[in-house]
């Protein structure tokens, strides 16, 4: 049992280490959740679409509150473009060059080798919306 969590554990390591700094930061930083990401990477696929949260919580299988909120904070932190009318719409625009580049990489990476994406999420902070649910938890 212990060799085949060791050969796993560096198997992680290895992945994690093929992610490029700039992007293990971003990840860490901007996109702290296997959501985030999937949102991202969606609406990326097709920018010239705008797209409102029941749309990505269906499109994707996560609830549609949870779509809202991802949507919220990605477009607050300038990931993606708010688009006002009377249901929110969001749309990627490539915020700036820096930002579109490491998202591009992103794709390549998540389309890639998955599991090394998720494992520097998971090392990073904690995802902002379950660390805010988790203060509700009722301790036993």
């Amino acid at each position: 049992m212990g060799d085949s969590a060791d050969s796993v554990a560096r198997g992680i390591v290895r992945a994690m280490s093929d992610v490029s700094e700039g992007l293990r930061r971003f990840l860490q930083e901007r996109l702290t959740s296997l959501e985030q990401i999937e949102v991202v990477l969606l609406l990326r696929g097709d920018s010239t679409r705008s797209w409102t949260a029941p749309e990505v919580a269906n499109e994707l299988r996560i609830a549609p509150e949870t779509a809202a909120m991802r949507l919220f904070l990605l477009a607050s932190s300038g990931v993606l473009a708010f688009e006002p009318s009377g249901v929110p719409r969001y749309r990627y625009t490539g915020s700036d060059a820096a930002t579109d580049a490491l998202i591009a990489e992103l794709a390549q990476a998540y389309a890639a080798d998955r599991n090394a994406i998720l494992a520097v999420v998971d090392s990073g902070t904690r995802d902002p919306i379950r660390s805010f649910a988790d203060a509700f938890k009722l301790k036993k």
